[in-house]
């Protein structure tokens, strides 16, 4: 068993919403401008955490994620394992002695893998992650696959755009 990009991003959006203050809950927009994802797919990936038990939402103004129990308290397998596949086969598929001693090493290390990260604190994750800062939510920055400039302000206009307007211009000279 190999890590699945989705379980890789719950545990960035599970560090996210850690770090964050336990006073103010992660919206999903931040989730998915911290994590670089767009906004449904930040959701596929909370949805997922939310079934597993980690995290719960809060709806309306002021809403948000936040995490069900300490961080302190989170093992790597917690939240790897809401994101594990249950479509591996079983040993009673196969029926050469190869592939049934392939996937029987296949499982082992599965098994072991699952207790190694179930003894993995989350706190350590943590540790390694010294680049993850909580960004201003009014950052300029984006990382949305368009970076577009600012729109310029628009200038008053220096001469008339037609001919009616030319006595506007020339009394406002004058004044």
């Amino acid at each position: 068993m190999s890590f699945s990009h989705h379980a890789r991003l719950g545990i960035h959006a599970v560090a996210i919403i850690s770090t964050c203050s336990s006073l103010q809950p992660v919206t999903a927009a931040r989730l998915a401008r911290d994590i670089g994802l767009c906004l449904s797919s930040t959701e596929m990936i909370v949805k997922k955490l939310r079934n597993g038990g980690l995290i719960n939402s809060h709806r309306g103004p002021g809403g948000g994620y936040r995490l069900q129990q300490a961080v302190e308290q989170l093992s790597v397998w917690d939240v790897v394992s809401c994101f594990k596949d249950s479509d591996l086969p079983s040993l009673t598929e196969h029926t050469s002695p190869e592939s049934q001693a392939a996937l029987a090493i296949a499982n082992h290390l599965d098994t072991t893998l699952a207790h190694f990260l179930q003894d993995y604190p989350f706190t350590d994750v943590l540790k390694h992650l010294d680049c993850m800062e909580p960004q201003d939510a009014h950052s300029t920055l984006s990382h949305t696959a368009f970076h577009l400039k600012p729109l310029c302000v628009p200038a008053l206009p220096v001469a008339p755009s037609w001919v009616f307007d030319l006595a506007k211009f020339t009394h406002a000279a004058h004044a």
